[in-house]
């Protein structure tokens, strides 16, 4: 048994799938357009400044051409995975490179040590939403709304999708 295959695991990652896709399918219109999306179990969320209706006619058309076999627009380059693998790869790095006794005369092996886990951090972040945190399988989910929400002063727009 796959735990990736499991809801609500399994929903949150086709939600992503469906986020990136839509994010994809607005900055191509608007490449000055920056935008934070955030999958849950019910959809996802869209923070930044984009009309309600540009809105669902991106989400709309990304899911068409998900269910089409556009497996590629799943994964973003822009995503807080390859964020946290860059993260976590540089950090490891650093230490290592340090080792039990912290030396300056050790910073050229921890600016190597991480300039190099930086450098293999980002097609691994792609590999890694691939298999682990999206999924392209968009089969069965139809759009059923869009939510304005406020969290304090931060607007965001939440995607609302429901699975047969």
């Amino acid at each position: 048994m796959n735990i990736l295959e499991t809801a609500p695991i399994s929903i949150v990652r086709r939600n992503h799938g469906i986020e990136h896709a839509t994010v994809h399918i607005l900055t191509a219109r608007d490449p000055s357009l920056r935008l934070i999306g955030k999958a849950d179990t019910t959809g996802f969320n869209i923070y930044g400044a984009v009309a309600r209706d540009d809105l669902l006619v991106a989400a709309q058309h990304a899911l068409a051409r998900l269910q089409a076999g556009e497996a590629a627009l799943a994964v973003h380059p822009r995503c807080g995975t390859n964020l946290v693998v860059a993260g976590l790869l540089t950090a490891l790095a650093a230490i290592l490179a340090v080792g039990r006794k912290p030396s300056i005369k050790k910073l050229p092996d921890v600016i190597l040590a991480t300039t190099f886990a930086a450098f293999i951090a980002q097609p691994l972040g792609l590999t890694l939403q691939a298999r682990v945190t999206t999924s392209p399988d968009a089969m069965g989910a139809r759009i059923t709304g869009i939510r304005e929400q406020f969290f304090g002063q931060l607007q965001a727009q939440h995607v609302d999708i429901e699975w047969d």
